[in-house]
């Protein structure tokens, strides 16, 4: 196995450890997520840490016989006995005997077999009930489809239905990307999250390329043969997601800033009887969709965004220019990332600020204690915004602010800005303001933040406010 620094999941890591080092009967895991976000790797982890007792075990699309003869070989390699299985129930027989002392069991793609041996999910589950569950066996089901893994446990008509506990593993977050690239000023740092994401596969290739985010980008989605280039459209396909066009239209709409059903269904094209299931599958299947409300806003103007960086990147992006790239024009897709990056960096650094201000609930920032109850964004249908909207009903407390990723100081029109747009808010009690720049503030800016006591931030508070946390 490959040797790779270890980053994150440490809850997850003690969870496991704690639950076999306390084992007295059977616990069923299933860990899940999309594909390259570490789920393999969280386990190599945790096998480690178990000295013997433990077997792993990886599904390859083979035929079923050949998955029996492969648990044959597993076994003589992992745990020194020659053993030749007949079946999957004689493979359970050994393990229930193997289980009478505490031992691990982890089968790796697990969802596999409803492709190559649905029977063998059946039999998992009978055996569980009638002898596995009275044995001291921590058995770890590992799944890279999320759709094929709730299918099997988190429907009513799944095999494993209540049987397992999920762990859901998810890309990282900035506190967590922030490990990876300590070497990056928190520019770059930001720069490169808003591009990449936090899948850990991705953020390993962007580690190997030395030089700037635009050779990052070069090299990774640009050139011919780029290794990230089919990423997006692998994982569709993985998911057994077909009509992939309508897929690539809603990703793709979204992305160039269509964020309502309406704008999403007049630049697909796709019936309004129909989005809303592609939209629906986009969000609970893959992740890669959300819908969000105002807050103390109305629903009915809620808009969708991606929750993915990187899939937000390539399909602003790459998607639409693919046919440049695919006649070698790689300088107009080139100029128009170095154009328009700033702009897409803006949004997702909104959502950066969001994540430290979660980080700080019941904390002091600057002397203001942070209690708020729920946090996001505000938006009216006249096409009023606030960035940052972070409120306490029961003691009457409001957050109110504004994020700013731009190459010039803000002055003192963003300052009264919000202080005029915060009328339209449903909201009486005390108001906080709170302003974040890239780049500071101007001495007129400041003169008005001081004048009416709010919160100023520039990227040296964040890089210590994050270090702090």
């Amino acid at each position: 196995m490959e040797n790779r620094t270890f980053y994150d999941r440490k809850q997850e890591l003690k969870l496991l450890k704690e639950e076999f080092t306390n084992l007295r009967s059977g616990k069923m895991f299933v860990v899940y997520g999309r594909r390259r976000v570490g789920k393999t790797e969280l386990i190599r982890q945790f096998i480690k840490s178990i000295p013997e007792n433990k077997m792993y075990f990886y599904v390859d699309l083979v035929e079923k016989q050949g998955i029996v003869d492969s648990l044959s070989k597993t076994v003589r390699e992992q745990l020194g006995e020659t053993r030749k299985f007949a079946d999957f129930n004689d493979f359970l027989d050994f393990i229930a005997l193997k289980a009478d002392n505490r031992f691990v069991l982890v089968i790796d793609e697990f969802q596999r077999f409803l492709e190559v041996s649905p029977p063998f999910i059946t039999q998992l589950q009978n055996y569980w009930d009638q002898k596995l569950k009275n044995k001291k066996l921590l058995l770890i089901l590992v799944g890279s489809s999320i759709g094929m893994i709730q299918k099997i446990t988190n429907s009513k008509a799944g095999a494993l239905y209540g049987r397992a506990t999920r762990i859901k593993i998810s890309p990282f977050k900035y506190v967590d990307f922030r490990l990876m690239f300590k070497e990056l000023s928190e520019e770059e740092k930001i720069i490169t999250y808003a591009v990449f994401g936090g899948t850990p596969y991705y953020l390993e290739k962007v580690k190997k390329v030395d030089g700037n985010i635009q050779k990052k980008i070069f090299e990774l989605l640009l050139k011919k043969g780029a290794e990230l280039f089919e990423e997006p459209k692998n994982l569709l396909e993985y998911e057994h997601v077909r009509i992939h066009a309508k897929y690539n239209s809603i990703l793709q709409a979204v992305s160039a800033g269509k964020e309502n059903v309406k704008e999403i269904q007049d630049f697909t094209g796709i019936d309004t009887n129909t989005l809303p299931a592609y939209i629906k599958r986009l969000d609970e299947l893959l992740e890669l969709l959300g819908r969000k409300d105002p807050v103390l806003g109305k629903e009915r103007v809620g808009r969708y965004g991606l929750k993915d960086n990187f899939f937000s990147f390539w399909y602003k992006f790459i998607f639409p220019n693919q046919t440049a790239l695919n006649l070698g024009n790689i300088k107009i897709v080139e100029d128009d990332i170095k154009e328009n990056l700033n702009a897409y960096v803006g949004r997702v650094f909104e959502g950066i600020c969001k994540e430290l201000l979660i980080a700080y609930i019941n904390k002091e920032l600057k002397g203001y204690l942070l209690d708020f109850e729920n946090i996001g964004s505000w938006w009216n249908r006249t096409g009023e915004e606030i960035d940052l909207v972070a409120y306490n009903h029961k003691s009457r407390k409001i957050l109110v602010g504004e994020v700013k990723w731009t190459n010039s100081p803000v002055d003192i029109d963003v300052v009264d800005g919000l202080m005029r747009k915060v009328k339209f808010i449903n909201f009486a009690g005390e108001y906080k303001f709170l302003f974040i720049s890239k780049n500071g503030f101007t001495e007129k800016a400041l003169s008005r933040i001081k004048e009416i006591n709010a919160l100023p931030l520039d990227l040296k508070d964040i890089v210590r406010l994050f270090e702090e946390i």
